[in-house]
Protein backbone atom coordinates (compact mmCIF):
# COMPACT_ATOMS: atom_id res chain seq x y z
CA UNK A 1 0.00 0.00 0.00
CA UNK A 2 1.11 3.65 -0.59
CA UNK A 3 2.47 6.14 2.14
CA UNK A 4 -0.39 8.65 2.87
CA UNK A 5 1.48 11.63 1.94
CA UNK A 6 -1.01 13.52 4.51
CA UNK A 7 0.52 11.33 7.22
CA UNK A 8 4.29 12.27 5.91
CA UNK A 9 3.37 15.61 5.68
CA UNK A 10 1.77 15.59 9.59
CA UNK A 11 5.36 14.37 10.46
CA UNK A 12 7.46 16.55 9.14
CA UNK A 13 5.04 19.07 10.47
CA UNK A 14 5.24 18.12 13.93
CA UNK A 15 9.09 17.74 13.80
CA UNK A 16 8.36 21.55 13.04
CA UNK A 17 6.51 22.35 15.76
CA UNK A 18 9.44 20.19 18.00
CA UNK A 19 12.16 22.05 16.35
CA UNK A 20 10.10 25.40 16.59
CA UNK A 21 9.90 24.62 20.47
CA UNK A 22 13.25 23.73 21.13
CA UNK A 23 14.55 26.94 19.46
CA UNK A 24 12.30 29.27 21.47
CA UNK A 25 13.30 27.33 24.53
CA UNK A 26 16.73 27.53 23.80
CA UNK A 27 15.77 31.23 22.99
CA UNK A 28 14.34 31.99 26.43
CA UNK A 29 17.16 30.64 28.12
CA UNK A 30 19.60 32.91 26.39
CA UNK A 31 17.38 35.74 27.07
CA UNK A 32 16.99 35.16 30.93
CA UNK A 33 21.37 34.44 31.16
CA UNK A 34 21.50 37.67 29.35
CA UNK A 35 19.09 39.92 31.85
CA UNK A 36 20.50 38.26 34.85
CA UNK A 37 24.03 39.72 32.95
CA UNK A 38 22.41 42.78 32.87
CA UNK A 39 21.18 42.89 36.43
CA UNK A 40 24.25 41.37 38.27
CA UNK A 41 26.28 44.99 36.26
CA UNK A 42 23.90 47.06 37.33
CA UNK A 43 23.91 45.90 41.12
CA UNK A 44 27.83 46.03 40.74
CA UNK A 45 27.55 49.80 39.65
CA UNK A 46 25.25 50.68 42.37
CA UNK A 47 27.18 48.75 45.13
CA UNK A 48 30.77 50.51 43.68
CA UNK A 49 29.00 54.07 43.38
CA UNK A 50 27.67 53.57 47.14
CA UNK A 51 31.41 52.25 47.92
CA UNK A 52 33.25 55.07 46.24
CA UNK A 53 34.63 57.24 49.07
CA UNK A 54 36.60 60.48 48.74
CA UNK A 55 40.14 59.19 48.32
CA UNK A 56 38.57 56.30 45.37
CA UNK A 57 36.49 58.91 43.87
CA UNK A 58 38.89 59.63 41.12
CA UNK A 59 39.16 55.58 40.40
CA UNK A 60 35.42 55.44 40.54
CA UNK A 61 34.98 58.61 37.77
CA UNK A 62 38.01 56.79 35.43
CA UNK A 63 36.03 53.23 35.64
CA UNK A 64 32.23 54.77 35.04
CA UNK A 65 32.64 55.37 31.49
CA UNK A 66 33.32 51.74 31.00
CA UNK A 67 30.81 50.49 33.05
CA UNK A 68 28.29 52.53 31.58
CA UNK A 69 29.38 51.24 28.16
CA UNK A 70 29.30 47.48 29.66
CA UNK A 71 25.74 48.43 30.54
CA UNK A 72 24.55 49.43 26.89
CA UNK A 73 26.12 46.74 25.62
CA UNK A 74 24.56 44.25 28.15
CA UNK A 75 21.30 46.50 27.10
CA UNK A 76 21.44 45.65 23.47
CA UNK A 77 22.04 42.03 23.45
CA UNK A 78 19.67 41.79 25.76
CA UNK A 79 16.91 44.16 23.30
CA UNK A 80 18.41 41.31 20.59
CA UNK A 81 17.35 38.21 22.72
CA UNK A 82 14.23 39.95 22.94
CA UNK A 83 13.99 40.29 19.57
CA UNK A 84 15.41 36.74 18.75
CA UNK A 85 12.36 35.64 21.29
CA UNK A 86 9.47 37.52 19.98
CA UNK A 87 10.66 35.97 16.40
CA UNK A 88 10.94 32.43 17.21
CA UNK A 89 7.27 32.70 19.24
CA UNK A 90 5.91 33.76 15.87
CA UNK A 91 7.67 31.02 13.80
CA UNK A 92 6.54 28.38 16.49
CA UNK A 93 2.57 29.96 15.78
CA UNK A 94 3.09 29.77 12.17
CA UNK A 95 4.65 25.69 12.64
CA UNK A 96 1.80 25.06 15.01
CA UNK A 97 -0.79 26.51 11.98
CA UNK A 98 0.29 23.99 9.44
CA UNK A 99 0.42 21.46 11.63
CA UNK A 100 -3.21 21.84 12.36
CA UNK A 101 -4.16 22.53 8.85
CA UNK A 102 -2.40 19.03 8.21
CA UNK A 103 -4.39 17.27 11.13
CA UNK A 104 -7.91 19.08 9.57
CA UNK A 105 -7.08 17.62 6.13
CA UNK A 106 -6.33 14.27 7.67
CA UNK A 107 -9.99 14.78 9.66
CA UNK A 108 -11.70 16.18 6.51
CA UNK A 109 -9.88 12.63 4.59
CA UNK A 110 -11.15 9.99 7.37
CA UNK A 111 -14.69 11.39 7.23
CA UNK A 112 -14.56 11.35 3.47
CA UNK A 113 -13.59 7.62 3.70
CA UNK A 114 -16.19 7.07 6.13
CA UNK A 115 -19.00 8.63 3.75
CA UNK A 116 -17.95 6.50 0.58
CA UNK A 117 -17.83 3.44 2.73
CA UNK A 118 -21.13 4.04 4.47
CA UNK A 119 -22.76 5.29 0.83
CA UNK A 120 -21.49 1.75 -0.45
CA UNK A 121 -22.80 -0.30 2.39
CA UNK A 122 -25.89 1.63 2.10
CA UNK A 123 -25.89 0.83 -1.68
CA UNK A 124 -25.44 -2.93 -0.94
CA UNK A 125 -28.23 -3.50 1.50
CA UNK A 126 -30.21 -1.34 -1.18
CA UNK A 127 -29.18 -3.76 -3.93
CA UNK A 128 -30.39 -6.62 -1.32
CA UNK A 129 -33.03 -5.20 -0.42
CA UNK A 130 -33.92 -4.56 -3.92
CA UNK A 131 -33.34 -8.39 -4.70
CA UNK A 132 -35.52 -9.60 -1.73
CA UNK A 133 -38.69 -7.37 -2.91
CA UNK A 134 -38.02 -8.54 -6.41
CA UNK A 135 -38.60 -12.36 -5.48
CA UNK A 136 -41.29 -11.75 -3.31
CA UNK A 137 -43.16 -10.20 -6.54
CA UNK A 138 -42.11 -13.36 -8.48
CA UNK A 139 -43.46 -16.04 -6.15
Amino acid sequence: MARDPLAVLRRLRDAAVTEARRNLAAALAREVQTAQRLNAHNLRVRHEQSQATVEHLAAFADWLPYARQHADHLQAALAGEQAQVVRLQQILVGRRTEAEAVAKAMQRQEKAAELTKARKEQGAMDEAAGRRSGRQGLG
